[in-house]
C-alpha cells in the first residue's frame, strides 16, 4: 500500500532529527490493522522511529523517538524526542515541539499503541480498533498534550484539531544515511532547471489559483454563465478522476462523486455537466466539467454523437445507448442551442505511462474527434495523467514534475501524437487511492483548469465576434 508521508515532509523531519537519515515503513493501521500487539510486534527494538497520524481534518501530526519502543510497562527516556505538526487543515504548516521532560518521552506497554509523554501528551490507541466510514476513531487521547513537551504557544486544537479520527497512522523506522533509492532516482531523472516555467509550489500559489477560479466568469458580453469543458479519454486514463480531484480540492477533502476506476468498459454511461462548489465561500464555480463515455477499442463513439455534444444538442444526464446513438430525433434533443450550451474547450485525458502503446483504434477515434473540433475552432488541451508511473520522483513529490526528464519526454511524445503545441499539454497527478489532499498535486490540477478556462474564454470571444459579423452582414444584405 502507498506510504502517505511525502518527500517534502520527510525532508522536514530529517532536518529536525538533525542528521542524514531516511525512513522505512514498519507499521500502517490501514494495512496491518489497528492493534496494539501488532504495533509492538512490528516496531519493538527497531531503534529510532517516527509516528505519523493523518486525521480527518487533513492535519498531519505525530512524534519522534530516538530510542526503541518496548512493552515493559515503563517510561522511555529520550532527550532527543519531539512532537511535530506537518500540516494543519490541509495546509503545510510544520512545527516542532521539543521534549521538556526527557524521562517521560515515551511509554511502552503491550496494550497500547505509540504513547508520548506522561499524562499522556499523545496516547494513540489501546487494544484494537476498526475502520468505520473510511476512517479509524482511535480510542486514545491528545487532551493532555503539553505535559512533557513544550508547545511554544500552540494547543491541542492547533496541533491536532483535538481529533483522533484518522485516515491512517504510520510508524517509520529511522535509518542512518541517505536513501539509496532516492539518490539513485534523483541522479537519473531530475534536471537542474525546470523544463517549463511554472509557479512556485507553495501555499501562496495554491490559494491564489483557488481564488482565481472561484472569481472566474465568462465575459458578460458572451451571455454565457459558465464555461463548458469536455473531458475525453480512453477508459482508465483518469477522466472521471480529474473531476473528482477538482471537486476534492474545493471541498477540502477527498471525494468520489463521478464513478472512476480501472475496468474493462467505461464506467461513465451518462453525459454529465458537473458543477463544482467551493466549500469555503459557498460559491459554485462558473466552470462545468462535462463527462462522456470513455474511449474503447471495441465500442467506438459515434462521430455524429460527438458533434451533437460539441454543438450543445445533448442534454445533461442523457443516458448513452451504444446500439442507438443520439440523433436529432432522440427525446431531449436541444434544437436551438445557445453559445452557453456548447462545448468551449476540450481536454483529452491521456495516461502518460501508456503513450507508446495507445491502440490504433483509439488514436483514430481521437483524430476523428479533433477534426470535428477543428472545424468548429474549439481549442483543445491534453491532461497528461499517471506520471508517477513514468517518474519515481514525481511519485514521491508532484512538485518534481517540471524537473523530470521522463515527464518532459512524455509531454513531447503526446504533443506530437495529438498535433498540439507542447504548452497545451498539461501534466497533472489525479487523486486516485489517496486519503488526504496534497498541496503540490492541487497546484498542478488547479493550474491546468485555469489554463483550460482561459482557452475557453478565447473561443467564446471569437464566437461572439463571429456572430456579430454575421448579423452585420445579414443586415447589409436585407438593406
Amino acid at each position: 500500500m502507498t506510504e502517505l508521508l511525502n518527500q517534502k515532509y520527510r525532508d522536514q523531519l530529517v532536518t529536525w532529527i538533525g542528521k542524514t537519515c531516511h525512513f522505512r515503513l514498519l507499521y500502517k493501521i490501514s494495512r496491518d490493522g489497528c492493534s496494539a500487539r501488532t504495533f509492538h510486534q512490528k516496531c519493538e527494538g527497531q531503534g529510532a522511529t517516527v509516528t505519523v497520524l493523518y486525521n480527518t481534518n487533513n492535519t498531519i501530526y505525530g512524534g519522534y523517538l530516538s530510542q526503541s519502543w518496548n512493552s515493559n510497562n515503563v517510561f522511555i527516556s529520550d532527550p532527543n524526542a519531539f512532537l511535530f505538526r506537518l500540516q494543519y487543515n490541509g495546509s503545510s504548516s510544520p512545527l516542532k515541539f521539543p521534549v521538556s521532560s526527557a524521562a517521560y518521552a515515551g511509554y511502552g506497554h503491550i496494550n497500547y499503541g505509540p504513547v508520548f509523554g506522561d499524562g499522556h501528551d499523545i496516547l494513540t490507541f489501546s487494544g484494537t480498533g476498526n475502520s468505520s466510514g473510511g476512517y479509524f476513531s482511535l480510542n486514545g487521547s491528545v487532551s493532555s498534550i503539553g505535559s512533557s513537551y513544550s508547545l511554544n504557544g500552540q494547543s491541542s486544537n492547533s496541533i491536532t484539531n483535538n481529533n483522533l479520527q484518522v485516515n491512517d497512522l504510520e510508524v517509520y523506522q529511522v535509518l542512518d544515511g541517505p536513501d539509496p533509492k532516492k539518490t539513485k532516482m534523483a541522479e537519473s531523472s531530475l534536471l537542474d532547471k525546470p523544463w517549463r516555467k511554472f509557479s512556485e509550489f507553495n501555499a501562496e500559489t495554491a490559494n491564489k489559483l483557488k481564488e482565481e477560479l472561484v472569481d472566474y466568469g465568462p465575459d458578460s458580453k458572451t451571455g454565457v454563465t459558465a464555461a463548458n469543458i469536455l473531458l475525453i479519454g480512453q477508459i482508465g486514463a483518469g477522466k472521471s478522476s480529474f473531476f473528482n480531484s477538482v471537486n476534492s480540492i474545493f471541498r477540502g477533502k477527498i471525494t468520489n462523486k463521478a464513478r472512476s476506476g480501472s475496468f474493462e468498459h467505461s464506467l461513465t454511461t451518462v453525459y454529465r455537466k458537473y458543477n463544482v462548489k467551493d466549500h469555503n465561500s459557498g460559491q459554485t464555480l462558473k466552470i462545468r466539467l462535462c463527462d462522456t463515455r470513455g474511449l474503447e477499442e471495441d465500442f467506438a463513439i459515434d462521430s455524429q454523437e460527438i458533434s451533437h455534444i460539441l454543438d450543445g444538442n445533448i442534454p445533461d444526464r442523457y443516458q448513452f445507448n451504444p446500439s442507438a446513438p443520439f440523433t436529432t430525433e432522440t427525446f431531449g434533443f436541444i434544437r436551438n442551442p445557445h453559445l452557453g450550451d456548447r462545448i468551449h474547450c476540450v481536454a483529452f485525458v491521456v495516461d502518460g505511462s501508456t503513450i507508446d502503446v495507445i491502440p490504433e483504434k483509439i488514436l483514430k477515434q481521437m483524430k476523428a474527434m479533433q477534426s470535428r473540433m477543428n472545424q468548429r475552432n474549439i481549442p483543445q488541451v491534453v491532461y497528461l495523467t499517471k506520471l508517477d508511473k513514468v517518474c519515481p520522483m514525481v511519485e514521491e513529490d508532484a512538485g518534481h514534475m517540471f524537473h523530470s526528464s521522463a515527464v518532459r519526454e512524455a509531454v513531447d511524445k503526446i504533443a506530437d501524437v495529438m498535433g498540439l503545441p507542447r504548452g497545451f499539454v498539461l501534466p497533472i497527478k489525479n487523486y486516485e487511492s489517496e486519503t488526504i489532499l496534497d498541496q503540490n498535486r492541487d497546484i498542478l490540477i488547479l493550474k491546468a483548469l485555469k489554463q483550460t478556462a482561459d482557452f475557453a474564454d478565447d473561443y467564446m470571444e471569437e464566437q461572439v465576434e463571429k456572430m456579430a459579423a454575421e448579423n452585420g452582414q445579414g443586415r447589409k444584405e436585407r438593406e
